[in-house]
C-alpha cells in the first residue's frame, strides 16, 4: 500500500498495460478518487490516458482521453458508479490529443465546463504543429531536411504515417469548435484544489494539487520521461490571435522552460504524490511515485546534455550524426526519427544559450569547451 493512501481497490481489472481498468483510491483525509485508464485508438508506447473523477466544488474529471475512446471513457465512468452527466467540469492538464481528444465530446453530451489553463483557448484555432513544427531557427531547419531526405522514413509502406496525420487533422478540426468555460491562471483555487502552470512539455501544462497529492498530466510520468518541447517562434496568425500576456515564447517552450517547471514539483515537498496521466500501472504493476520523480526527470536531462556533449567530441559534428549515435540501440524511421531528432534539437538548444555548443548555420555543432549547463542545472535546485 502507498503511503500516500489509505486504500487502493481495483474495481475492474485491465490488461497488463491498465487499459480498460478501474481503480478507488482513498486518500488519509477520506478523499476517494476514481480513475479510469481510457485507451488509445491507435497503438500507443504510452498505454493509456489515466483519467481522474473526484468531488471538489461538484464532480471534476481531469482529462478525457483521446477522440475516438469517448465510448470507453463513458464506460469506465459508468464503472466507477458515476453518470457522464454528473460531471460538473472537464479540466484538461494540456492541449494533446491522448488527454483533450475526448473532452469536446463528454462536454457536448452532458453540457459540463470545460476548464485549461489561460493560453489553452488561443492555441486552440490553430494546429499545433503549425507552432513547434514550422522550424523557428537554422538548426530545426536542418532537422526537417534530415526528415524529408530520409528514404526510410519516406518509403512507399508509410500508411501508418498517413494514418496518424490524418488522425491529427481530425482532431485538429474538431477542437477548433471547443468552447472553454474557464481559463486558469496561475495559482488559481478552486475548493481544495490548486493551479499550477508547468510548462515544457506543452505550453499550456497544469499540474493540479489537491490534500497532498498532485496531477501531473504529462509533466512528470513514471518509467518514462516526457518529451520537452523545441524553442518556438509564433508565425504573423498565431502571434496576432494572441494576447500580449503570451507573446513571449520562451516562457511555454524549450528545454529550459520545462527543466524549471520541473524544480517547481519538486518544491512541493517530498511528501507530495503523484498522479499521472500515463503509467499510473504498467507490466501488470501500480508506478506510484512521489515528486522526486521530477528530480530523477531532471538528472536524465542532466545526463543527456553531458552525453551531446561528449558525442560531439573535440571535431566539428552533425546532427544527425549525434542524434544516431545517442539513440544508437533505437531504429529511427518515420515518427521515432522526428522524435528522436526534436529531442536533441531541445537539448542542443539549451547547450547553445549555455555557450557550450555553437551552431553553425545548424549544420555543424562544435564544442566551446566549457559546461556551463552543469552550472544551470546546479541554479535550478539552488535557488529553491
Amino acid at each position: 500500500m502507498p503511503d500516500a493512501f489509505k486504500d487502493v481497490a481495483v474495481l475492474r481489472q485491465g490488461d497488463p498495460q491498465g487499459n480498460r481498468m478501474i481503480v478507488r483510491l482513498t486518500t488519509h483525509n477520506g478523499l476517494v478518487i476514481h480513475t479510469i485508464a481510457v485507451p488509445q485508438d491507435w497503438p500507443s508506447g504510452t498505454g493509456p490516458t489515466w483519467a481522474y473523477l473526484f468531488e471538489n466544488e461538484g464532480l471534476n474529471l481531469i482529462d478525457a482521453g483521446a477522440m475516438g475512446s469517448y465510448a470507453m471513457l463513458a464506460d469506465g465512468i459508468q464503472g466507477a458508479g458515476f453518470r457522464t452527466r454528473d460531471i460538473d467540469r472537464v479540466i484538461v492538464t494540456h492541449g494533446h490529443q491522448d488527454h483533450d481528444g475526448a473532452a469536446g465530446e463528454l462536454v457536448e453530451e452532458t453540457g459540463a465546463e470545460l476548464w485549461a489553463h489561460d493560453i489553452y483557448e488561443h492555441l486552440l484555432p490553430h494546429n499545433p504543429w503549425d507552432i513547434q513544427r514550422k522550424a523557428a531557427s537554422a538548426l530545426q531547419k536542418e532537422m526537417e531536411r534530415i526528415v524529408n531526405n530520409d528514404r526510410e522514413t519516406n518509403c512507399e509502406d508509410s500508411s501508418g504515417r498517413s494514418s496518424y496525420q490524418e488522425r491529427h487533422q481530425g482532431y485538429v478540426e474538431k477542437r477548433r469548435q471547443y468552447h472553454v468555460s474557464h481559463g486558469i491562471t496561475e495559482g488559481e483555487s478552486l475548493g481544495g484544489l490548486t493551479f499550477m502552470h508547468a510548462p515544457g512539455h506543452s505550453p499550456d501544462e497544469l499540474c493540479v494539487m489537491l490534500d497532498g497529492l498532485v496531477f501531473t498530466g504529462d509533466h512528470v510520468l513514471p518509467e518514462i520521461t516526457p518529451h520537452p518541447t523545441m524553442r518556438a517562434r509564433y508565425g504573423k496568425e498565431v502571434k496576432g490571435s494572441m494576447p500580449a500576456r503570451f507573446q513571449d515564447e520562451d516562457r511555454f517552450y524549450g528545454l529550459a522552460t520545462y527543466l524549471k517547471s520541473l524544480q517547481r514539483v519538486v518544491d512541493l515537498g517530498e511528501g507530495v504524490a503523484v498522479l499521472p496521466a500515463h503509467r499510473l500501472f504498467n507490466r501488470n504493476k501500480f508506478n506510484f511515485q512521489k515528486v522526486s520523480r521530477a528530480s530523477e526527470i531532471i538528472g536524465h536531462h542532466a545526463g543527456r546534455l553531458s552525453r551531446i556533449l561528449q558525442r560531439v567530441g573535440s571535431k566539428p559534428t552533425t546532427l544527425e550524426s549525434v542524434t544516431r549515435g545517442v539513440f544508437s540501440k533505437r531504429k529511427l524511421i518515420g515518427g521515432n526519427l522526428y522524435m528522436a531528432l526534436s529531442e536533441i534539437v531541445a537539448h542542443i538548444e539549451l547547450l547553445e544559450e549555455t555557450g557550450d555548443l555553437e551552431v553553425d548555420y545548424g549544420q555543424s555543432l562544435r564544442r566551446t569547451g566549457s559546461e556551463n549547463h552543469k552550472q544551470f542545472i546546479h541554479d535550478l535546485f539552488k535557488l529553491h
